[in-house]
């Protein structure tokens, strides 16, 4: 089953978007004929992350919620879960990404989590990329907001496979193919085994980062200055308070 990312140019995520997602991955979940799910995007971009404009004290509580159950429902869904990414997966995108099994990654694919540049902080990143990339490399993608480049992401973790953009098909499709082979129940928990230690600390944990997305993160004037920076396409004037 493939889930395909459609909002151009850059595929930000929106209440909206976020909310049909889940929708559609929900109504997947128990499908015979589903062996994985495949999320990938049309576009220059996989995913530029959550929408800016949306990251007012008056929507962030839905978005970010919304955003976090969408991860989750890609976490525990019963089937292996592949992420297409080709262009830039950002903040979000690169979140969502990450919440998948496997990622698969064009040659020209970027990953980042630049929220820091615009006045924010991730919300998942501090959660899910310990365990794939190491504490230290995620906090240098979250302090630094650099970008890394797919063959680099391939090396440190964060993705599983790289290939040429005219070979990422077949190599999506192989991989599915191997999956057919299996017993349904059988895989469904190998599944359950090797992602609940996982899982867990990610849901343990998730209340206590939003509680600082939320309630900290949003009162630091330099935060909203960030968000305006980034809609007014300029550089930031940091105030440090």
């Amino acid at each position: 089953m493939r889930l395909v990312l459609h909002r151009p140019p850059l595929n930000y995520l929106d209440l909206e978007s976020l909310q049909e997602f889940d929708a559609l991955i929900q109504s997947m979940g128990d499908k015979p004929d589903c062996r994985a799910l495949v999320i990938e995007s049309e576009g220059k971009a996989f995913s530029a992350g959550l929408d800016v404009a949306e990251l007012t004290r008056e929507r962030v509580f839905l978005l970010l919620e919304q955003f976090h159950r969408v991860a989750g429902s890609v976490l525990s869904f019963a089937r292996p879960t592949i992420a297409v990414v080709r262009g830039i997966a950002l903040g979000a995108g690169n979140e969502l990404a990450a919440c998948c099994d496997f990622v698969f990654a064009s040659e020209t694919a970027s990953f980042g989590q630049p929220e820091i540049k615009f006045g924010s902080i991730p919300s998942l990143a501090p959660l899910i990329l310990p365990p794939l990339i190491g504490t230290r490399r995620t906090l240098e993608m979250i302090l630094t907001g650099d970008l890394i480049p797919a063959k680099e992401a391939q090396r440190i973790g964060l993705t599983y496979s790289v290939a040429p953009e005219d070979k990422l098909a077949d190599s999506v499709e192989t991989l599915i193919g191997r999956f057919r082979r299996l017993s349904l129940p059988i895989m469904e928990l190998a599944l359950e085994a090797s992602r609940g230690a996982r899982a867990r600390a990610i849901e343990d944990s998730l209340r206590d980062a939003e509680s600082l997305y939320l309630n900290r993160l949003m009162d630091v004037e330099d935060c909203a200055e960030g968000a305006q920076a980034f809609l007014e396409k300029r550089a930031p004037n940091w105030q440090n308070r």
